[in-house]
């Protein structure tokens, strides 16, 4: 009973925080409760971690905000007070986190926008996403979502014959045109609608992106006729235009144009060519077509009347699309099309027919999804990594992210306990993206010993996966290609690893690391990077985040900062232990290595919300929600009722509200 009224007290918190519209009123809990726990080390004598909650105890409604935030995240998550010091008891706790002063009203409804951002969707609780909500009503918010990269590049090659933007596989990042390489935060997927602003800096580099394609439209041997026609006559008419604006309609976006926008263009068309000439004129009417809003962005924004929560459905062109670009980078196929035209793409029962029609396709699919692997596990980042003492680095960094890749999709195609298995996988897969002439047995031979514990008189049979020694890996986590992605010049970072499975796996969230903190370890080359650690981060400053870290980060010194499998460092037995600590009694508790850790991670049913909370994020191009609650338990039902499988939650979530209803603005919803 006591942790139903927890549970019960945190959902109430985190409602709070988003009701801006709330009466708030000043509330004596929040001065009560610090006065209790927190003065007697957090006043202007002790200043424990050079902290005073003084302003906070005798105003509360006046003080800092920043400072109340970081007694509300420290409170929140159990780590103050210290486990030696007397502990609140949950009701005391949970009614210090519903106080309602304003300012606690102000650092709510901060933390409610800050959890919308990309890379911070663990800040919403767990318990309020996976707890039954009194009424369903999950919809996303309308929008414009720009094209992905992925989206584009096809549109952009096609139009130019060229391989203007592709991207090289494997090579980390995308490879992509420069101005298309904009950046990520950390821990987030790269298709968030979130991220992609319109304003001047976007449209900027937008219009730069469609200037170079529209010149190569009229370069190299495959130019179109229509353009081909017009740059061998040296005073064309308005009819000589028209044919290309059609063309550019039809290839760039997929549509004829409408007569007024023939003659909308023709003024651009005739003052270029008055100031700069015929060519620059061709050129400036070719990118005009492709920044079209329709071209760049996505429309999601529903139609019909809004019911009783201002959710409409999406219309059959926007849904056509949405369920196109979800699973494939394509556009809406023949039968897509069609369903759209006729009427049959115009309820859930549609949708689902549509989305488990592509499913069914999985060399349609599986760019898409083995995109979403690359993402979460991070591992293409491999051959970004920097190292100075092995020849052909890039191309060792490259055939380990194949491999993992190769593994990715083996599991994927078995559809069956893919979390379980991407963790637990003992086989590999081996790739040489070498040009060197010499046997493929030798280089695969070479490829193999050391770094996946094979003994150098091990003969490869050319048989994929591949079985190493035993207890020799468990998953990606110990694939080299992520053990190399978190990886220095010299030596691992066990840090980064540690922040990977906090975030990725359980869920948790970690503050930046605060301004003027210096985080180097010791350069002594007698010490052991655990040795090196416990220095620096076991300072009492240090050690409330990283104890959320470096014990799930310091089992991965099984292996070395190339990936390679060892049981010594510096010449001592290599020391794989490490501590579960995230509040959950299935999996809480010390680990003696990597491969238990991961062994109970894996079957963990905490763990695979969690990993449904990415999947989420990476389906619907923003973070989850407490009225995305229904959604995120059908996923996660659903995948355990398929056998863990990745398409039936891929298909649960693309057939729920939050895939299918958009949410008007109120002003909007309520004419």
């Amino acid at each position: 009973m006591k942790s139903f009224h927890t549970l019960s007290c945190v959902i109430l918190v985190f409602s709070l925080c988003l009701a801006s519209s709330s009466v708030w009123a000043a509330d004596p809990a929040v001065p009560s409760f610090l006065k209790t726990f927190c003065a007697d080390c957090h006043n202007p004598v002790k200043m424990k971690g050079k902290v005073s909650l003084t302003p906070l105890i005798e105003n509360p409604a006046s003080a800092d905000p920043s400072l109340l935030q970081a007694v509300l995240d420290v409170v929140t998550s159990r780590e103050m007070p210290p486990e030696d010091e007397k502990q609140p008891p949950s009701e005391a706790r949970a009614a210090f986190l519903a106080a309602g002063s304003p300012l606690m009203r102000e650092v709510a409804l901060n933390r409610a926008k800050e959890a919308e951002l990309p890379g911070h969707g663990n800040l919403v609780p767990h318990a309020v996403l996976f707890t039954e909500p009194e009424v369903r009503r999950a919809a996303t918010p309308a929008r414009l979502w720009r094209m992905s990269p992925h989206l584009f590049m096809p549109r952009a090659n096609q139009l130019t014959g060229a391989r203007f933007l592709e991207p090289r596989r494997n090579q980390g990042g995308d490879g992509l045109h420069p101005a298309f390489a904009y950046m990520t935060p950390p821990h987030a997927f790269r298709d968030d609608a979130g991220q992609h602003l319109f304003e001047e800096a976007t449209t900027e580099l937008l219009f730069n992106v469609c200037w170079d394609i529209a010149g190569l439209q009229m370069q190299g041997k495959r130019v179109a006729p229509e353009i081909e026609a017009l740059l061998q006559n040296k005073e064309p008419s308005d009819a000589d235009w028209h044919p290309i604006i059609r063309r550019q309609y039809q290839m760039g976006l997929h549509r004829q144009p409408h007569d007024t926008e023939i003659a909308e263009l023709m003024p651009l068309v005739e003052q270029t060519q008055r100031d700069s000439g015929r060519n620059m004129a061709l050129q400036a009417l070719l990118a005009a077509v492709l920044m079209k809003p329709e071209a760049v962005y996505r429309f999601e924004i529903g139609q019909g009347t809004p019911d009783a929560h201002g959710r409409v459905m999406l219309a059959p062109q926007e849904l056509k699309h949405a369920i196109a670009y979800a699973l494939t980078d394509s556009p809406p196929d023949v039968s897509l099309e069609h369903a759209a035209k006729e009427g049959r793409l115009a309820g859930r029962d549609d949708v689902r027919r549509e989305v488990e029609r592509l499913l069914g396709d999985f060399e349609t699919t599986s760019p898409r999804l083995l995109r979403f692997f690359q993402e979460y596990f991070e591992y293409t980042a491999a051959p970004e990594v920097f190292k100075d003492h092995r020849q052909a680095n890039a191309i060792f960094a490259r055939e380990r992210v194949e491999g993992a890749d190769e593994m990715v999709l083996f599991i994927l195609e078995r559809d069956e306990d893919v979390l379980r298995r991407m963790l637990t996988e003992d086989r590999v897969f081996i790739s040489d993206a070498s040009e060197q002439r010499e046997p493929v047995e030798k280089r695969f031979r070479r490829s193999l010993h050391p770094d996946y514990g094979f003994p150098p008189e091990w003969i490869w049979e050319q048989e994929q996966p591949v079985q190493p020694p035993q207890g020799r890996r468990s998953g990606i986590l110990t694939h080299p290609a992520w053990l190399l992605a978190f990886s220095d010049n010299e030596k691992n970072q066990a840090i980064q690893r540690g922040l990977w499975v906090q975030t990725k796996l359980l869920g948790g969230s970690i503050p930046d690391t605060p301004v003027g903190v210096d985080a180097k370890l010791p350069a002594d080359p007698h010490l052991t990077l655990r040795e090196k650690m416990k220095q620096v981060t076991s300072a009492t400053y240090c050690w409330s985040c990283h104890q959320k870290m470096d014990p799930l980060g310091l089992p991965f010194e099984q292996f070395d900062d190339f990936g390679a499998y060892r049981q010594k460092e510096l010449e001592r037995p290599v020391v794989t232990t490490g501590e579960i600590k995230i509040g959950v009694p299935e999996i809480d508790g010390p680990v003696a290595d990597p491969f238990e850790m991961l062994a109970r991670l894996s079957t963990s049913p905490y763990v695979e919300q969690v990993f449904v909370r990415h999947v989420f994020r990476y389906f619907l191009g923003r973070n989850e929600t407490p009225d995305d609650a229904p959604t995120l338990m059908d996923a996660h039902e659903a995948y355990r009722k398929n056998n863990g499988s990745m398409r039936a939650l891929a298909a649960s979530l693309l057939t729920s509200d939050s895939f299918i209803y958009r949410r008007l603005p109120e002003t909007l919803a309520t004419k």
